[in-house]
């Protein structure tokens, strides 16, 4: 595994890109779920990626790895970065706005945090850090509290969903660093490629009877496979390889904002007050979480 990086100012501005890209997914996905069922637009989203990345390695005229090793580590990458995470996401906002989706996701860096403490070298855990993981935690349970008192089972079960997906990403993003002798187009190409392997014989499950591909929801689709599945994979891949799971995770304090805005933008809804005050908790976790002046925890 590589030692990271320290973050330079391009990194900063690729970070900013990927937060609003990704914002504008929830936006997305939230359209393309008033035509198709939510495993459905996941499996459409990593399929239509897979075959435009597979374009890149071609007339790159590059090559997938051949060790067996390596590629046990990206199918895992597949299932914990792709399969598992798009499908809960879009499963969860079938019950929970795009801005509060994104709020959720916005936990990323604390179990970023959490996880690389315990399995790298090199981003090691702080007090200032953890005053920031408990902090973060605290809005979510902001945000799970209030669906406990008005009795929102749906809701807290979307939320949860969310969490779910969470944990995949950043588990991946550990796999992401042991392979990263990669190419990142190949690294990219080949867990979307298992990704759809895997999720082909879930299709049988689920009834197409009343899906039309030529409708804008179908289209909101392509947009999203394209602009924040493929596009953004190599982003945050490369990120991740040069600067660290942790700097990448920060992209959670755009997303939330950037989801927002798209929100109002293009469906003009702003969310509930109680989101604001779980990212008031959030932003203020994360913003702890970067003080340096602390003795790291052995």
């Amino acid at each position: 595994m590589k030692t990271i990086q320290t973050a330079t100012f391009i990194d900063f501005i690729w970070l900013i890109l990927l937060a609003s890209i990704w914002g504008s997914a929830f936006v997305g996905i939230e359209y393309a779920l008033t035509g198709f069922d939510p495993f459905f637009v996941a499996f459409i989203r990593i399929f239509f990626a897979t075959v435009f990345l597979l374009f890149f390695v071609y007339f790159k005229h590059l090559s997938f790895p051949r060790d067996l090793k390596t590629w046990l580590i990206l199918i895992l990458i597949g299932v914990l970065n792709n399969a598992m995470p798009f499908y809960l996401i879009s499963w969860g906002q079938q019950f929970i706005s795009a801005g509060t989706a994104s709020v959720m996701l916005s936990m990323g860096p604390f179990v970023a945090l959490i996880l690389s403490h315990i399995v790298t070298h090199d981003e090691k855990i702080t007090f200032f850090k953890m005053v920031g993981v408990i902090l973060g935690f605290a809005g979510v349970f902001i945000l799970l509290g209030d669906d406990f008192l008005k009795g929102d089972t749906d809701s807290l079960y979307g939320k949860i969903a969310l969490l779910f997906a969470v944990m995949g990403y950043i588990s991946s993003g550990f796999l992401i660093r042991k392979i990263s002798h990669i190419n990142t187009i190949v690294c990219s190409t080949s867990m979307f490629l298992t990704a759809t392997v895997m999720m082909v014989p879930f299709l049988f499950f689920i009834s197409f009877e009343s899906m039309d591909i030529f409708s804008y929801p179908f289209l909101t689709i392509v947009y999203l496979a394209i602009i924040p599945t493929a596009a953004a994979s190599l982003i945050r891949i490369k990120l991740v390889q040069r600067v660290g799971v942790q700097f990448m995770s920060q992209v959670a304090y755009l997303i939330p904002l950037f989801a927002i805005f798209w929100s109002w933008v293009f469906f003009d809804v702003v969310p509930p007050f109680v989101v604001y005050v779980a990212l008031i908790f959030i932003f203020t976790g994360l913003f702890i979480r970067k003080l340096n002046f602390s003795v790291p925890f052995r």
